[in-house]
């Protein structure tokens, strides 16, 4: 073997040319041992190469990986790997990996010198592309997680405009009530009782309104802070149903509390009677006959409490949203009724904010909605 290498050709031919005989083929001989050299170099010098660049991925908080002048994936971290359904993106292209027409076409783009930075939308989640192109010809692909960032600014936008529209109105109501007044309407004592209800009324909305932001704001910045402590759910219930009982006897409705003895909760007492009042507020508003009942029921290591209501029920289809922020069925029968559209988003962060959980239940029977809380 070593009398064919190109090695001993090119030592023949030095040894032949020294001694004044022909070169033969030198020059082709010398160009195959500089390939081979070069080759093994570089193969050596990958074999070093691949494991530093390995680490400085994984010491990126994004999913990253390098892309080969031929458009796979040489080199990933394990953020990048998750992406790829077999777990591994290394000898993928990034179209196989994530079925993004989008980032295959810009890692075109910067495999011909273009840097790139998008945002697009792969595998249900939203991600922010930065493509570098480098110096040997390769491409630097970050990608980072965006949709949590994303779902948080339109969640936002919409608490404005929401926001905004819930105070337009009383604001309206009230601005008009004061020029009619002030036109003339106040010298009529019937015409001005009239206006000046319209401006309580609007007022009085306007106050629940800004102290429910309040108190949303506060929960969702931590500001509240929940004190957890045994808390008897029997004497609870029936204190808050005393405070509705004049609105349940003016529309006929029966208010009930089956809640066993021994029922106790670790909670917040201020929070939970807040839940509550919310949950009882709400029942007692929408249910026109039949009866408001508050019960509580042990399960394993919590307690289910419940407010069942006899109403006309919630269609299927509003139950995923109905603890969101200024969501309502019925907007305008909402607004009549004096309803803010925060109480049960203040009872979803409320319950959670004391390591529970919540939920509803609807049919053509009525509505049941319950709070699940650690037992004491």
């Amino acid at each position: 073997m070593l009398a064919r290498s190109p090695l001993a050709a090119a030592i023949r031919a030095l040894r032949a040319e020294l001694s004044g005989g022909p070169p033969a083929d030198l020059g082709r001989e010398v160009r195959e041992l500089e390939e081979l050299l070069a080759e093994r170099e570089r193969r050596r010098f990958s074999a070093l190469r691949v494991p530093a660049e390995q680490e400085l991925l994984a010491a990126l908080p994004d999913a990253a990986a390098l892309i080969s002048r031929d458009g796979w994936v040489r080199a990933s971290n394990a953020a990048f790997d998750t992406l790829a359904a077999s777990g591994r993106a290394a000898g993928l292209t990034p179209l196989e990996i994530t079925r993004s027409a989008e980032l295959s076409e810009a890692v075109k783009r910067a495999l011909e010198g273009t840097a790139r930075r998008l945002e697009l939308p792969i595998q249900r989640r939203t991600y922010l592309a930065a493509l570098s192109p480098l110096l040997r010809g390769e491409v630097l692909v970050l990608l980072r997680d965006v949709t949590d960032a994303r779902r948080a600014e339109a969640t936002r936008r919409d608490f404005v405009a929401n926001a905004s529209h819930e105070l337009r109105t009383p604001i309206a109501a009230i601005r008009a009530a004061a020029e009619t007044l002030l036109s003339g309407a106040v010298e009529d004592p019937a015409a001005a009782r009239a206006f000046v209800e319209i401006v309580a009324r609007h007022a009085e909305r306007l106050s629940r309104l800004t102290q429910d932001l309040l108190d949303l704001s506060r929960i969702e910045s931590r500001q509240w802070t929940f004190e957890l402590a045994p808390v008897e759910l029997g004497p609870l219930a029936r204190q808050v149903l005393e405070l509705f009982g004049t609105a349940a006897r003016e529309k006929g409705l029966a208010l009930r509390a089956e809640v066993p003895a021994g029922g106790v909760a670790r909670a917040d007492a201020r929070a939970l009677e807040q839940v509550l009042v919310n949950l009882v507020d709400n029942a007692v508003k929408y249910t026109a006959a039949g009866s408001v009942t508050v019960s509580a029921a042990r399960d394993g290591d919590a307690w289910v409490l419940s407010v069942a209501d006899t109403g006309p029920g919630i269609e299927r289809h509003h139950l995923p949203r109905l603890f969101e922020r200024f969501y309502r069925v019925d907007s305008g029968r909402s607004r009549d009724q004096g309803g803010t559209g925060l109480g049960l988003a203040i009872v979803k962060h409320l319950v959670q904010g004391m390591g529970g959980e919540v939920g509803v239940e609807s049919g053509a029977g009525g509505t049941r909605l319950w709070a699940r809380l650690p037992a004491a």
